[in-house]
Parts: C-alpha cells; sequence; structure tokens
C-alpha cells in the first residue's frame, strides 16, 4: 500500500499543463471540483499514485498529475516552474513510501 512520507509546498507553481493527447492531468482531465479538501485530494493521489497536485487559484479546480514521471524530472520541474505562474496557484509535491 502506497503511503506519503512528505509533502513539499510551492507558491505560484504548474506544469505538466494540459490534456488530450499531451494530457498531463493524469486522473480526472478536466480537474476536481474547487470544494474538494487537500485531504481528500491527498487520499486520490495517493490511490492513483500522482505525486502532483496543483490547486489552481484560491477558488480554482484541483489536478492530479506527473504520473509514472520521475522524481528527478518533477523536482526539476518544480525549480524551473516555481514563482511563474499567477498569484493563488499552489503546486504541492508528494513524495511515497
Amino acid at each position: 500500500m502506497t503511503s506519503l512520507k512528505n509533502m513539499s509546498v510551492y507558491d505560484r507553481c504548474d506544469f505538466l499543463i494540459g490534456f488530450g493527447n499531451n494530457g498531463n492531468n493524469n486522473v480526472e482531465r478536466l480537474g476536481y471540483e474547487s470544494n474538494k479538501t487537500l485531504g481528500e485530494m491527498i487520499n486520490l493521489a495517493l490511490a492513483n499514485k500522482c505525486p502532483i497536485i496543483i490547486k489552481n487559484g484560491r477558488n480554482g479546480k484541483w489536478y492530479l498529475k506527473g504520473q509514472g514521471k520521475t522524481t528527478e524530472f518533477l523536482k526539476a520541474e518544480i525549480e524551473r516552474k516555481k514563482g511563474t505562474t499567477r498569484e493563488g496557484v499552489t503546486c504541492y509535491f508528494l513524495e511515497f513510501n
């Protein structure tokens, strides 16, 4: 069973954007409703092995991303993109056991 080892939070950070044939919203391509809690999203991320959770603004949707991507790739993308997205967008990086 997958469990959460660590979670890091990055403000103004989003990446792996898009859906369709090049889709990166791995579980629900159009996102999850904004009224879900962070706890609910962590549980969904664990169940689907998605190490990236994006909250697209205070009242924005949630997105699960990064399924099948290496930790090294995701960390490099976070470093490249953090602080570059509009205010209110938050990236949660989950590390699993």
